[in-house]
């Protein structure tokens, strides 16, 4: 993605042009969302941008794409799902967001954003099974918070260097997205051993009161 590119975007619309084209473009423009965003983040640190202004109004536009694709799930999902089945491009990626919702469930939304294939797939998919908007965003910004972060940094600090990155940009999101599951596994199981706890202490003193 030509540098120029997001700098004149921002000369001739502003913030706000940024954020329609952040919206609107991940739907339209053949380009990764991570070139994308870390050419964003490689315009701030070149000062083309301010880099906090730059950084809230790029979540926001992925955070209002991820909240389109849910709407248009809840709307006309079905019809749409119908007519991405008979293209064999779509295939793939349905089966591939469908394994994730099935085996982590809400919490799919936040790892779906480390994924290309199942990004705006699974928001489409929960949308059609109606899943409720309050445990939507919970999963869905804090997925895509995390996920913005990481490209952003990845741009402002190496995006001089975005070739390369994106080389290896598929085994960089394994070792990502193994990470994040092992941090949620460990604090599920550590909730887990609390309230197993909490529980086993509570029979005890009810079992100890009994027999007085």
């Amino acid at each position: 993605m030509d540098l120029d590119l997001v700098v004149n975007i921002i000369d001739e619309n502003g913030y706000l042009g940024l954020f329609l084209w952040l919206w609107f473009g991940v739907f339209i423009l053949p380009v990764p969302n991570e070139v994308i965003l870390m050419t964003v983040g490689l315009a701030s640190s070149q000062g083309a941008l301010t880099p906090m202004l730059a950084f809230c109004v790029t979540y926001l536009g992925i955070s209002a794409a991820f909240t389109s694709s849910y709407i248009f799930g809840r709307v006309i999902g079905r019809r749409l799902l119908r007519l991405m089945r008979r293209k064999k491009r779509f295939v793939n990626s349905i089966e591939s967001a469908m394994g994730l919702m099935e085996k982590y469930h809400a919490f799919s939304l936040s790892l779906s954003c480390f994924v290309p294939g199942a990004r705006y797939l699974v928001p489409l998919l929960y949308g059609i099974s109606r899943l409720s908007f309050r445990t939507f965003a919970i999963f869905a910004y804090s997925g895509a918070f995390v996920w913005v972060l990481i490209i952003f940094v990845s741009g402002y600090l190496f995006g001089d260097k975005m070739d390369l990155v994106m080389k290896y940009s598929d085994e960089l999101w394994l070792v990502v997205l193994a990470g994040v599951i092992v941090f949620v596994s460990i604090i599920v199981r550590r909730k887990k051993t609390i309230k197993e706890t909490g529980t086993g202490m509570e029979k005890a003193i009810y079992q100890e009161r009994q027999q007085k």
